[in-house]
Parts: structure tokens; sequence; C-alpha cells
């Protein structure tokens, strides 16, 4: 019979485990998210949908709470900049307070001499309540106490301002067998109007000179720690005895210091693809080798006041379409607050409306991706000016857009457009309501509805439409003949999606999806005449779609994630399974190959073969699959 372990071994693994962060000069990471680098997206994909989400301070913030809490917290947030989707900051509320020990054994020591240090080592701050806080600034990690405990580890970039986190607090914790801490347990805070840093519940630290004024309830520091080899004062029992570290002259110059301007980055994304036809018994292998480099400057001259610009480069030696070097500009932007209380953004902008995986027939302005399985999304922004008002009392939106484009009939090829969007949380629900509309085109009005039940996490878009982007036909004694769009139309996406975690170690994820589309074709032999007519839309053509997706993934980002995803077109009874490997070997490096073999009817959709009798196309045999591996490295 194995011997039990020591209570302090399992406690520190456990706390290990939770912090998730090695003793190195860069930033700390928690759980695979670290803050100026993770991605909406690896969020959502890592740790599921959260238990609420909601604006604040021009920030989305995503709560995870309840059934969606990770194992070992009482209450997760995510800061997350929602135009450049990336993540800002991470509050952690664990359940089991690591002791002081365990956070130096973790992090690292106090610092001897700030001004040299290059190891991680803390800063002893305080709250403006007059409550502990530990700040390592090589590490972008701040610590919170309150009466004595770890309340909350604030994780964000290295270059941030160290914020202390005051009115954010766990939420209640669950039923356990556990004693509860000795901080008083308190929902996740709803959003109220104030000024940014007051509604994100944060205020700057400051340093306190008398320790008997700052009650930790903490054991004073283990000899072998001390942060100086000078002799410390007495600490009193159940106190930290904290020294002025920062002079006052030194605080002036501090906070004279200007913050960082100008930041630039971008991605380089390599992947090698192999596609199979097949005709008259003889198979094709065409291989593309396409590359894309996105560069991107982001300008802060104030707090009040962004820019961002992103470029796009893609070239292919192998695609006679790309094989001269194709530049285009993904976003160009500006971004300025009205007293914190209106966000005004103009410019070309990515924007994505809807909760479903393949199908947003509520995105009015943007066309759909042809691959949305695919790593990368090539779909450049829209050009618009965008004003958000957030009406943080009832955790509610308001959206107004306007749009301008080159894209109209010849005789008038500017057309304008705008549309208004409200977005209400119920509960663990949302609720939006869109309308658009387009210079030449009819209104279409949507409404995006997701909400969790139990297990499971539903959603449901519904768009009514009057007119389609493309020109319709149907098939007639005579050929093919344009047909008008005649009365309202609807496209309807819904999902469900449930998340299980078994061994500890495993995380599966299950979604099924469906798409009624009315636009939609019955008659096969239509997909000949709309390629050659250009009038085809990807995933868009019949009436009738389902998904089904299975992730499977370690909690370890440099294990391999398992992805098995079926996309089927109901009526012509085609189907297309994709398999997908995707890992993290290094921070700044993403590695995923696929594999798609369609299989179903001849002549449907995802096993397409043109009819020479219908129309004469390049394409000139079946699909047998298509296959890559992809590199995507973040500069």
């Amino acid at each position: 019979m194995m011997p039990p372990f020591p209570a302090a071994l399992v406690r520190t693994a456990l706390v290990s485990l939770l912090l998730a962060s090695g003793r190195t000069a860069t930033a700390a990471e928690w759980n695979g998210a670290e803050p100026g680098i993770t991605r909406t997206q690896e969020l959502l994909q890592r740790f599921g949908k959260p238990a609420r989400r909601s604006q604040k301070g021009g920030q989305l913030l995503l709560d995870y709470r309840g059934r969606t809490l990770p194992r070992d917290t009482r209450g997760v947030r995510f800061h997350v900049d929602p135009e450049r989707e990336l993540l800002q900051r991470i509050e952690v509320f664990p359940r089991k307070p690591p002791t002081r020990a365990e956070l130096e054994e973790t992090f690292g020591p106090a610092c001897v001499d700030e001004a040299r240090s290059e190891a991680p080592c803390y800063q002893v701050r305080a709250t403006p309540d007059n409550q502990l806080s530990f700040h390592y600034p090589t590490l972008g990690v701040e610590v919170i106490f309150q009466r004595g405990r770890v309340r909350t580890l604030v994780y964000q970039p290295v270059d941030a301002q160290p914020r202390s986190v005051e009115a954010s607090a766990p939420p209640a914790p669950e039923p356990t067998a556990e004693p509860a801490p000795a901080a008083p347990a308190e929902p996740l805070p709803t959003a109220s109007p104030s000024s940014e840093d007051e509604d994100l519940g944060l205020k700057r630290p400051t340093v306190v000179t008398d320790a008997s004024t700052l009650d930790t309830g903490l054991p004073p520091r283990p000899a072998e720690v001390t942060p100086s080899a000078e002799p410390e004062p007495t600490a009193l029992p159940g106190r930290v005895t904290i020294t002025d570290v920062e002079a006052p002259a030194a605080r002036e110059e501090q906070g004279s210091r200007p913050h960082d301007i100008l930041s630039l980055g971008g991605i380089y994304y390599q992947r090698v693809e192999l596609s199979g036809t097949r005709q008259s018994r003889v198979t094709t292998l065409q291989p593309t080798l396409p590359s894309l480099v996105d560069l991107f400057v982001d300008v802060k001259p104030s707090e009040s006041v962004r820019s961002f610009v992103r470029g796009r480069l893609l070239f292919d030696p192998l695609d006679p379409a790309y094989s001269k070097p194709q530049v285009l500009l993904d976003q160009l932007w500006i971004k300025f607050a009205l007293a914190d209380r209106v966000f005004i953004t103009a410019g070309r902008q990515q924007l994505k409306w809807g909760s479903s995986r393949v199908w947003n027939p509520t995105d009015f302005l943007r066309q759909p991706n042809p691959l949305p399985l695919d790593v990368f999304d090539l779909r450049t922004g829209v050009d618009m000016l965008k004003v958000n008002v957030p009406w943080e009392a009832l955790a509610s939106n308001l959206w107004l857009v306007a749009t301008a484009d080159l894209n109209g009939p010849e005789s008038q090829r500017l057309r304008y457009g705008g549309a208004v969007r409200a977005e209400v949380t119920l509960g663990t629900s949302e609720l939006s309501a869109t309308a658009a509309v387009q210079q030449g085109r009819r209104p279409r009005y949507g409404l995006d509805w997701n909400v969790g039940v139990g297990l499971f996490d539903f959603n449901a878009e519904v768009a009514l439409v009057r007119d389609s982007p493309f020109q319709r036909w149907e098939r007639t004694g005579e050929g093919f003949t344009p047909r008008p769009v005649d009365g309202p139309k609807v496209l309807a996406s819904v999902g469900a999606q449930s998340t299980f975690r078994f061994a500890q170690v495993f995380r599966a994820v299950l979604r099924l999806e469906g798409f009624y589309n009315q636009l939609g074709y019955d008659d096969r032999s239509l997909l000949t005449w709309l390629r050659s007519t250009g009038d085809y839309q990807a995933l868009y053509f019949g009436r009738y779609y389902l998904m089904g997706q299975f992730s499977l993934e370690r909690r370890s980002a440099i294990e391999p994630a398992m992805f098995l995803t079926l996309l089927a077109n109901v009526r012509d009874a085609s189907f297309l399974p994709r398999l997908d490997v995707a890992l993290l070997p290094l921070r700044e490096v993403y590695v995923s190959a696929f594999i798609e073999a369609p299989f179903g009817q001849r002549g449907g959709e995802f096993r397409f073969e043109p009819d020479p009798s219908v129309a004469e196309l390049p394409i000139t045999g079946r699909s047998l699959l298509r296959a890559g591996l992809s590199v995507r490295i973040r500069m």
C-alpha cells in the first residue's frame, strides 16, 4: 500500500498547478493564458464558454463561475481588448489561498535591490484600504491580500502599471466540506457607471511606511528569504514588516514616466497544402505553398486615444493567383472615448456578430467565411464608423454603425449603409437584436440568443431578409433564368455545446450545429451553373446543413489537441469529415495539421464534380482530399 503524501507536499503541488508559472524573467501565464499574447478564440477553446460576458471601460470581460470554473478556483475574470481580440489581464480568485512561503517558492522572494533586480522578486505595496500587495514587476503578477489571506492573483503584461484589485471579489464558494476562507465571499460585481478604473474595481497601489498599521495575518518571513542582509526591525506577531521601498523622489519620477505609446508586432503564417482530384480514373495531386505575413502598428498617445494599422502580405509560388505578392490592408482605425461613456472607432475594422461556430446569418456587415474550419480567417476588415454606448447598470450595449464601400452597381459604385445592434445580458443568457440597411438592398433584421442550461450551452441566430447579395437562379425548360426573391426569407442556425473534464487532465468539448437556409437550392445541377457565373457561396448553397465537432485536449499546452469535425449538406447527401491536430511547442509558435476527405453522393456540394453539359469549368475532377500542415509564429 502506497504511503500517504505529506500534506505540505500536496498543497505545494496544487498551488504550483494553480499559479502555473515558471520562475523566469518573462511574463507569467496562467493555465496557458498569457496577457498580451493569448487571443480571444484561444481562451474560448481552452476554457469553454464563460458564464457571463460584459463590457467595462472599453474592455470585454469574460467571467467564469459556477459550472464554468477552472478547477482550484472560486472565480476567474479575463479582460480582453475587443478590437484586437487580445487578452489584457487575468484576475484569479483561488479556492485554497496559498501561503506566503508557497508564493515565494512559485514566483520568487522579496526584492533585495529593486533597481538591480533581474530575477523574479516582489515589491511590497498596499492597497488604498490598507491591505497587503505583492507586485512582481518582471512577471506582471500582483498578489492581493485581504485579512491576511491571498484574495486575488492578477496577471497582466510586464510593462503594465501595477493595479490593486479592490472592488472585484470572488463569487460565493460552492458547498464543500472544506472550511470556508476567512475573506467574505461576494458575487463578481455587476457593471456600474463610473470612471474606467472605478468601473473595473481597480485603484493604484500606494506604499506603506508604517508597518504597525498593516494587518496581514501572515507569519513573519523565514530567515532564509530575508530580502536584505541588514537586520529587520522586530515584527509584531501576525504582522509583516514593510519598509519604505520607494522614496518620494522616486515615486514622483515613476509617476511622470511616459507610458509606451508604440507597439509593433505581427504573425508569420506558413502552410503546405495538398489537394487531390480524380477524373476518368486519373488522380491528380496539386500542391500549394501559401505564405502570409501580418504586421501591425499600435499607437496609444493617451489613455483615451488609440490607433491601429495592420497590413497583410500574401504569396504562393505554386498558385497563379498569388504568384505575385499581394499586399492588403486588413485594419486601419482610430478609437477615442467621450467622457468614458461613448466609444467611437473610425476606419477599417474587424467585426463579428453571431454566436454560432460556422453559420452566422446575423453577421450582416461581412460576407460569410468560405473556410470556417481553417486556422486563419483571410477576410479583411470592414470600412465603418462604429459608436459603442455601454449601459453598464443593465449589462447591455448599443452599437451604431455607418458603412461605405465601392461595391455598388456600375451606375453608382459608392454605396452607404449602416446597422444598429443592441445587446443585453439576462441572467445566464445573452440576447442581441440587429437591424441593417444598405444602399440598393432591402433592410435585414436579426436576433441572436445564447444561454447556459445545466451542462449545455445553447445558441440560436435568426435572420429575416428580403434579398440576396448574389443573383438567384432557377432551371426551366429554356435553361437557367434569374429568379427574384419573392417575399421575406428566413436564415436560422442553432447550436448546442457541452464540456466534459475527466482524469483531471483531459478536457473534451462536443458541439452540434444546424443551419436552415430558405434561400438555398435543392437542385444539385445548379452547382455547376452557379460556379460558372460566380454566384456560388460556400456552405450557403443548400437548404439544410449539419455540423458535429468533438475536441479533446490535455491540460498542458504543449500536448497536442485533436479536433474531429463533420459537415453535411443534408439534401444532396454529401459530407466533409475533417481531422485537425494542433500543439504549441513554444510560446510563440503554433503548429497544426489537418486532413479532410469528402464522401457521399457524387456531384454534391462537398463532393463536387462539374457537369460539362451545364457549363465548362476549369475544375476537371472530383474532389478527393485536402491536407495541410501550418506553422504560425507570433512576432
